[in-house]
C-alpha cells in the first residue's frame, strides 16, 4: 500500500509530505492547452503568485503556475519536477528561485537535511535508492534514508498512526484537500503586515524595533543581519551543483529553458555581501543552452521594509509585486526580441 499512490492521497494535510502531494497533485491535474507554460519553485521564500501573472496573459502570452513549497530544497525539486513533468514537454520554462548566485556558504549542511525524505518520499522508487541514499554525508543518514526507500511505511509511520485514530475524518479531510486545494492555493493572498518600523543601526550592530514587536522576531533579525556569515567552505556550491546540473541534465534537449532568479534579499541588505562567484553553480550553468540568467538585481526594488511579513519573506502585497513582475519579467527573458 505504501509502494503505490494509494496511502499518499490520504496523507495528512497538515504534514509536510500532505501539503507537498496536493501541490503537486493540482499541478498534474491543471489543464493545459498548449506548452506555453511557466512553472515556478523554490521554497517559502519563493513568494510567487501564479494568478497575479496570469492576469497579465493577454500581454505576455504565457500560463503560470507554482509548485513552490516551504521547507524544500534543491534535493526535493529534482525530484518534484520529475513527478509534475514526466514528459519533460509540460512547460516553456522552469524559473528556480534562489537566495544568491554566489552560492553563499549555510551554517546547516543541506546534503543531510533529512526533511528531504519525508518531503519526496511518495515520488522516490526503488531505483533512487542508491542516488538518494548516497547523497547524504552521514553515513547514518545514508542508512535511514534507504531504509526509508525500501519500507516506506516506516517514514509514513506517524502519519498512519495519526489516521489510524480518526479514519473517517482523516479521509473526509483529504477528499476535502483534493477538490478544493488548488482554489486555497491559488487564491492566497497572504498577510498584509510589514516590518515597517524596524531599522538597523550597522555601526552598532543593533536592530531598533518598535516597544511591543515581539523579540522572537527581534532576535531573528538579528541572527539574518548581524550576526556572522559561515565561512566559505565550498559545500554548499558543490550541493547546489549536483542538484541544479540534475535537473539541468534532465531538461537538456527538451525544449524547456531553466531560468534562475535572484529573490528579493529581504527587508533589508547586509553590507558584508559575499564576493562574485565567477564558477558559482548558476553561473556555470548559465553558459550552457537553454538555461538563462535572470539580471542578479531586478527585483532589489522589492528590498524594503513595508513589503515583508519577517526578515525573510514578503507580505501579501510584497508577493503580489514580486508575481507582476516576474510574469513580465520571465516573458521578457523567454522573448527577448519581441
Amino acid at each position: 500500500m505504501f509502494h503505490t499512490n494509494l496511502y499518499p492521497s490520504i496523507l495528512s494535510t497538515n504534514s509536510s509530505t500532505g501539503v507537498l502531494d496536493a501541490i503537486l497533485h493540482n499541478e498534474r491535474r491543471r489543464i493545459v492547452t498548449n506548452r506555453n507554460q511557466v512553472l515556478a519553485i523554490g521554497d517559502s521564500r519563493m513568494g510567487f503568485f501564479a494568478r497575479f501573472a496570469n492576469d497579465l496573459k493577454p500581454a505576455t502570452g504565457y500560463t503560470y503556475a507554482t509548485v513552490a513549497t516551504p521547507g524544500t530544497t534543491p534535493r526535493c525539486w529534482y525530484y518534484m519536477l520529475r513527478d509534475v513533468d514526466p514528459t519533460r514537454q509540460r512547460y516553456a520554462a522552469i524559473v528556480i528561485a534562489v537566495d544568491s548566485y554566489d552560492d553563499e556558504e549555510s551554517w546547516e549542511n543541506y546534503p543531510d537535511r533529512i526533511s528531504d525524505l519525508h518531503y519526496v518520499i511518495p515520488w522516490l522508487h526503488w531505483g533512487d535508492l542508491v542516488e538518494f541514499s548516497a547523497s547524504y554525508d552521514d553515513p547514518s543518514l545514508r542508512v535511514q534514508a534507504a531504509r526509508g526507500i525500501l519500507l516506506k511505511g516506516l517514514v509514513y509511520k506517524a502519519d498512519f498512526q495519526d489516521f489510524l485514530l480518526h479514519p473517517m475524518a482523516r479521509l473526509k479531510e483529504a477528499r476535502q484537500a483534493r477538490r478544493d486545494s488548488r482554489h486555497w492555493y491559488y487564491d492566497y493572498v497572504g498577510p498584509a503586515n510589514s516590518v515597517k518600523g524596524v531599522s538597523i543601526d550597522w555601526q552598532a550592530r543593533q536592530v531598533n524595533a518598535p516597544p511591543d514587536f515581539d523579540p522572537g522576531m527581534k532576535s531573528e533579525f538579528r541572527l539574518r543581519f548581524l550576526d556572522p556569515r559561515a565561512p566559505d567552505q565550498g559545500r554548499h556550491s558543490a550541493y547546489l551543483k549536483y542538484w541544479f546540473g540534475k535537473i539541468y541534465e534532465r531538461y537538456r534537449g527538451s525544449g524547456t529553458r531553466i531560468v534562475f532568479i535572484r529573490l528579493p534579499r529581504g527587508p533589508f541588505v547586509r553590507p558584508d555581501q559575499s564576493p562574485p562567484k565567477p564558477n558559482s553553480s548558476v553561473r556555470e550553468l548559465a553558459a550552457h543552452a537553454g538555461v538563462i540568467l535572470s539580471p542578479e538585481h531586478f527585483f532589489d526594488s522589492l528590498e524594503k521594509p513595508e513589503l515583508f511579513m519577517d526578515p525573510y519573506h514578503m507580505n501579501g502585497p510584497g508577493c503580489a509585486e514580486f508575481s507582476r513582475m516576474l510574469g513580465r519579467h520571465v516573458r521578457a527573458l523567454l522573448e527577448p526580441t519581441s
